[in-house]
C-alpha cells in the first residue's frame, strides 16, 4: 500500500538542496538538508518493493506511467547534480538510457579546473579527486575547492555531510543503551538489518553481552549476541544461557571494501543469516533457554577493552563504515547520534 513522506519546511528556490531518501522494510524516511528526518511506516506486513520498470530522472515519457496516489504530474524544472543509489553514484549522463530535452546546467567543472584529477561538483563549488597513482593533494586546493568531507552552504558558510560512522578497529564504536534500542535486543527475538562496508578481515560489528566483575571468572553461560567478520566471512554467534551457537556464513567474503546488507534474524533458539538477499544459513543454540539477557547495552563498530568484553571472541572491531542499522524491521538506529562515541570519524564514500 501506498504511503506519502513530506519535508518539514518547503524547499528553497533557486538553491542547491540535499535530499536523503532511505527505505528499510516498512520505514521510509525523508531528509532535505539539516531538517529533521521526517519518517513513515507503511501499513501491511509486506516490505520488499517490485518495481518492473526502469528509473526515470526529472519526469517520464508518459503521466500515465504516475501512480494515481501522486499529488502532481509536472516534471521537474531545474537541475540535478548527484544521485547516489545505494551508496553508489549514478553516471546521470553516462549510464542515462536515453533522454528528452535535457540541457545542460553550467558548472566550473567544465573548465577542467582539476587538471587530470576527477573533478566532482559539490553544489556550486567541486572537490579533486586524485586518481590511482596521483600525489595528494591533486591539485593543491584554492578558493574554489574544498575538502570531500565537507557541503557548502549557499551563504558561504560550510556543514558536515549527515554522518555515516567509520570505524579504525581499535577502540573505535558506538555504544547504546537507551529503551528503544535495548527492547529489541533483549528479548526472545531479534531482526537485525544493517549495511557496512569492511576493509578488515575480521572485526566486531554488534555486541551485546554482560558485565563482569573484574575480580572474577567469566561464566561460559553469560548472555551475548555477537556478530562479526572471522576471516572475511560473517559470523553470528550467542548464548541464551544455556550453551554458545555459532553461525558462519562461508558462502561469500565480506572483506573486500564493498557495501553488503546483511540479515540476522534470532528467534528464540534458532538463528539465520542471510548476505546481499542470497541463500540464507540458519542454526539452533543448545539447551532449552529461550531468551537474551544482556546488560552491557549494544555496542557498534567495536567494543571498549575489546577482548575482555568479547570474552576473547574478538581481538578488534572492524575497520570500515556502517551506513544503516535497523532492528525489528521498523526502527532505525541512529549512528549519527550515539549514547556515545568513541575513536569514530565520517565515511568518505
Amino acid at each position: 500500500m501506498a504511503c506519502d513522506c513530506r519535508s518539514e519546511n518547503p524547499v528553497r528556490l533557486g538553491e542547491w538542496v540535499e535530499v536523503r531518501v532511505s527505505r528499510t522494510g516498512r520505514l521510509a524516511s525523508l531528509e532535505v538538508e539539516d531538517d529533521p528526518s521526517q519518517e513513515i511506516l507503511a501499513p501491511g506486513a509486506f516490505t520488499q518493493l517490485s518495481l518492473p520498470l526502469n528509473l526515470y530522472l526529472g519526469g517520464a515519457p508518459s503521466t500515465d506511467m504516475y501512480s494515481p496516489k501522486m499529488k502532481t504530474t509536472a516534471s521537474f524544472v531545474g537541475c540535478i547534480q548527484t544521485v547516489i543509489l545505494n551508496r553508489r553514484e549514478i553516471g546521470i549522463l553516462a549510464e542515462a538510457l536515453g533522454g528528452v530535452n535535457v540541457g545542460n546546467c553550467g558548472h566550473a567543472c567544465e573548465a577542467r579546473p582539476c587538471g587530470d584529477a576527477e573533478c566532482r561538483p559539490l553544489r556550486d563549488r567541486f572537490t579533486c579527486r586524485c586518481r590511482p597513482g596521483m600525489p595528494h593533494p591533486c591539485p593543491a586546493p584554492d578558493d574554489n575547492t574544498i575538502l570531500d568531507s565537507s557541503l557548502v552552504k549557499p551563504n558561504g558558510g560550510t556543514h558536515y555531510e549527515r554522518s555515516v560512522p567509520s570505524f579504525s578497529g581499535s577502540e573505535s564504536y558506538l555504544h547504546y543503551n537507551d529503551a528503544d534500542t535495548m527492547k529489541r535486543i533483549i528479548s526472545y527475538r531479534v531482526d537485525i538489518n544493517m549495511r557496512f562496508r569492511a576493509s578488515s578481515s575480521s572485526g566486531l560489528l554488534l555486541w551485546s553481552g554482560r558485565q563482569a566483575d573484574p575480580q572474577e571468572q567469566r561464566d561460559e553461560n553469560d548472555d551475548f549476541l555477537a556478530l562479526g567478520l572471522d576471516r572475511g566471512y560473517l559470523t553470528l554467534a550467542y548464548n541464551l544461557g544455556s550453551g554458545e551457537a555459532v553461525l558462519r556464513y562461508n558462502l561469500t567474503r565480506l572483506d573486500d571494501d564493498l557495501w553488503h546488507r546483511v540479515r540476522a534474524v534470532r528467534n528464540e533458539q534458532w538463528a539465520s543469516l542471510v548476505v546481499d538477499s542470497g541463500t540464507g544459513v540458519s542454526a539452533s543454540s543448545p539447551g532449552q533457554l529461550r531468551q537474551l539477557n544482556t546488560d552491557t547495552g549494544l555496542y557498534v563498530g567495536g567494543a571498549p577493552d575489546i577482548v575482555r568484553t568479547t570474552g576473547g571472541r574478538y581481538t578488534k572491531g572492524i575497520v570500515g563504515c556502517i551506513s544503516d542499522l535497523v532492528l525489528d524491521s521498523d526502527f532505525s538506529v541512529a549512528l549519527s547520534s550515539p549514547g556515545q562515541a568513541t575513536n569514530t570519524h565520517s565515511c568518505i564514500p
